[in-house]
C-alpha cells in the first residue's frame, strides 16, 4: 500500500483534468438551491433524500467517466505493465471518490446547518458518506466492466436504480406501508444507505445503525474483492490483449 498516497493523488488530479469534481461541485450547489427553495420544515426529510441521491448515483457516473477516459488516453494499458497492483488502483479511485462525496457532504450541511438549522450526528454522515460512495464506486466499475461505451454502462445502473434505489426512496416517503416490502428492502444496498443517514439527521437507532454498517462492509469487501479480481480481464480486454 505505499504508492496508494501518490495513487489517490493522482486519481484527484485526473478528476480535476477531466471536470469531474467540478461537476460533482455544481451538484452539490444544486442540492444547496433545492434546500433553499422549500419550507424550513421539510429540511430535514429533503437533507437525507438529496444526499442519499447524490451517494447512490455520483459515484457510479464518476467513476465509469474516469475509466472510460483512462480507456481512450490508454492509462489501462499502462497499467498492465506497471509495478502497481490492481487492489491499490482500485483503492485509489475508492478514496478519490471519498473525498468527492465528504467535499459534497460539507457544502451541503453547512448550508443545511448554518442556514437552515439543520442537527445531525456529524461522526455518522462521514463515515456513512464514505462507506456509501465506496459502495457505489465499486457499483460503478463493475457496471463499466460490460458496458461497451458509457451509455451502455448508464443504462446498466437504470436497471440497477429501478430495482434498488428506487423502492427505498418510495418506502422512504411513505408511499407504500408494507411490513413485507420493508422486509425484501432490508436485501438493498441503498436501504443501508438510508437507514444510517436517517439515524444521523433524525434519531440515533442503534440497531439500524449496526445493520447498516454490518451491510455496507460485508458487501463492499465483497465487491471490492470482484472488483479487484476481474479488472486484469477487463483492463485486457478494453485494450485488446
Amino acid at each position: 500500500m505505499t504508492k496508494l498516497p501518490v495513487l489517490v493523488q493522482g486519481e484527484v488530479q485526473r478528476m480535476q483534468k477531466y471536470n469531474i469534481l467540478a461537476g460533482g461541485f455544481i451538484v452539490a450547489l444544486l442540492w444547496v438551491a433545492a434546500l433553499h427553495f422549500l419550507d424550513a420544515t421539510l429540511v430535514d426529510a429533503l437533507f437525507v433524500n438529496l444526499l442519499f441521491l447524490d451517494l447512490v448515483s455520483m459515484p457510479v457516473i464518476m467513476v465509469a467517466v474516469s475509466l472510460f477516459y483512462e480507456k481512450q488516453e490508454g492509462t489501462l494499458q499502462a497499467l498492465l505493465v506497471s509495478p502497481i497492483r490492481h487492489s491499490e488502483y482500485v483503492w485509489a479511485k475508492v478514496l478519490a471518490n471519498g473525498l468527492s462525496a465528504l467535499l459534497t457532504l460539507a457544502v451541503l450541511y453547512a448550508y443545511a446547518h448554518f442556514a437552515r438549522g439543520l442537527q445531525a450526528n456529524l461522526a455518522l454522515l462521514v463515515v456513512t458518506v464514505f462507506l456509501a460512495s465506496g459502495f457505489h464506486t465499486l457499483v460503478g466499475i463493475l457496471l463499466t466492466y460490460g458496458a461497451r461505451d458509457f451509455t451502455g454502462m448508464l443504462m446498466r445502473y437504470m436497471v440497477y436504480a429501478l430495482v434498488f434505489m428506487i423502492p427505498v426512496l418510495i418506502d422512504h416517503t411513505g408511499l407504500v406501508d408494507s411490513r413485507w416490502f420493508k422486509l425484501i428492502l432490508a436485501a438493498c444496498p441503498p436501504q443501508a444507505v438510508v437507514v444510517l443517514l436517517d439515524s444521523a439527521v433524525t434519531e440515533l437507532n442503534w440497531a439500524q445503525i449496526w445493520y447498516g454498517l454490518i451491510y455496507l462492509i460485508v458487501i463492499g469487501t465483497l465487491s471490492f474483492s470482484r472488483v479487484v479480481h476481474q479488472f486484469g480481464t477487463f483492463a485486457e480486454k478494453e485494450m485488446g490483449v
